[in-house]
């Protein structure tokens, strides 16, 4: 084993990103590497503690931005699977927006989603050439063989209608409203006068979209309704909906998982419109409502739209009765062309191109060096809070930061923890679904360093007997 590269993966949001993540870290296990997931909140401790030879980050930001000095100076390489990888209104914008916002000049490996977003770290000098790499994301794999059969049975059964919101900004989970989540906005990049445009915008839409939900279940009485917030979004806000005797409010289990059940989706500017389209199942937009500042294009464009309440209630009327109108022909070309501007393709390989860039930027000679050299200096709170860690170890650094910290950041924290039990049920799974026929297992990753100074929270894979 301590001859075997050795790459640490950052879950950030367990809720979106656990299934993908593991079926990374199986597709690494099967080429011969060590493969362990860190809770993003515990990646200062346990990556320094397991001393990888890469660390796969879900992001540059400038919050996780000393860390990604320190893991540099540490001599650990640094990699980036974003996991916003469409996020942003153009692949231009977000392109912008990590190279202002973030630190993509530290990195030795960036993963990008589709086409679109590779040509435009290209033409932004976002990230150098030599550096990216277009492999699609892993949790998209689901939508594809072998890694479809691998998804799990929706807990309701199938036939509903399923309605996905898209409303953190505006009702929020882990912070205690919208000024918080303005200023989230501005640190990401965004200008403070379109961040407040967006949340005004963003609070109207969610009203409506509550407003309209209530209308789809009290009119079809008759069809059972799902509504599936956000995952950083406040779900007794829906409880008005949830009180519907045919309505469900549900927030376990990934998007992926609720949509391959559903006969259609109502959502308003939502990725997962896309994922429908891949998935088979019909989105219909709530168009009317739509503002410039919230619409994103893609998830517009892939959906049936409709323009008023009345619209909404006939299309679902024609989706249930299997007689929707033939789809307009400009909006197959382009549920057809997005895929590969946005996704690479649903070939469900996206997990082995990232797994085969990670392992070639691993076996590539003194890639981390020259960077090494020119190393900005960490910030001072950055420093500081090293020292924390460092001095204080895991279990007494946790015990302050709980004395310390709002209720706000430990419900955020809870939020993203994730066990071994959910892990190695993700991987029965796959194995299940797997043509290799290997089986393997998820244990708490374990280190002599990491006796007091690691979290114990992060797992890694090893292969059955």
């Amino acid at each position: 084993m301590a001859n075997k590269p050795h790459v640490c993966l950052v879950v950030d949001n367990p809720l979106r990103d656990l299934e993908g993540l593991v079926l990374l870290a199986r597709q690494l296990s099967t080429r011969g590497a060590r493969a362990t997931l860190v809770p993003m909140y515990e990646q200062g401790f346990d990556v320094p503690a397991l001393q990888p030879d890469l660390v796969l980050v879900n992001y540059t930001r400038p919050n996780n931005a000393d860390l990604i000095k320190s893991y540099k100076r540490a001599g650990i390489l640094v990699g980036v699977l974003d996991t916003e990888g469409i996020g942003g209104k153009n692949a231009d914008q977000f392109a912008t927006m990590v190279k202002s916002a973030g630190c993509p000049e530290l990195v030795d490996l960036y993963c990008v989603w589709g086409q679109s977003q590779y040509a435009a770290f290209l033409r932004q000098k976002t990230v150098a050439e030599d550096l990216l790499h277009v492999t699609g994301c892993p949790r998209y794999d689901f939508c594809a063989p072998p890694w479809r059969a691998a998804l799990p049975k929706p807990s309701v059964g199938s036939g509903y209608v399923l309605i996905n919101t898209n409303f953190p900004t505006v009702n929020p989970r882990f912070s205690t409203g919208s000024a918080h989540e303005e200023e989230s906005m501005v640190k990401a990049g965004f200008s403070r006068e379109f961040a407040r445009q967006f949340i005004a915008d963003g609070g109207h839409a969610h009203r409506n979209a509550l407003d309209m939900a209530i209308k789809l279940a009290r009119h079809f009485v008759d069809v059972e309704f799902v509504l599936r917030p956000h995952p950083f979004e406040n779900i007794n806000s829906y409880d008005a909906f949830a009180a519907l005797p045919n309505a469900k409010v549900i927030q376990s289990g990934t998007s992926l998982e609720w949509i391959s059940g559903a006969r259609l989706l109502v959502h308003q500017n939502c990725s997962t419109a896309i994922e429908a389209t891949m998935l088979n199942v019909e989105p219909l937009s709530m168009e009317w409502f739509n503002t410039p500042a919230l619409r994103l294009d893609a998830a517009t464009r892939v959906s049936r739209g409709a323009a008023a309440e009345a619209d909404m209630i006939e299309l679902v009327r024609q989706g249930l009765e299997n007689r929707l109108p033939p789809l307009p022909s400009e909006t197959g070309r382009f549920r057809r062309e997005i895929i590969d501007e946005l996704y690479t393709a649903m070939d469900g390989a996206s997990s082995v191109r990232v797994s085969e860039a990670v392992l070639a930027t691993i076996a590539t000679p003194a890639r981390g060096e020259p960077a090494a050299k020119v190393l900005p200096a960490p910030s001072l709170r950055g420093l500081a809070a090293d020292a924390v860690r460092r001095t204080l170890g895991h279990r007494a650094s946790a015990l302050l930061r709980r004395t310390t910290s709002s209720a706000e950041n430990e419900r955020r924290r809870a939020g993203k923890v994730f066990d071994v039990e959910a892990v190695n049920a993700i991987l029965q799974r796959l194995d299940g679904a797997s043509v290799d026929r290997r089986r393997f297992v998820a244990r708490p990753a374990v280190s002599e360093r990491m006796k007091r100074m690691a979290s114990g929270a992060s797992l890694q894979l090893a292969e059955a007997n």
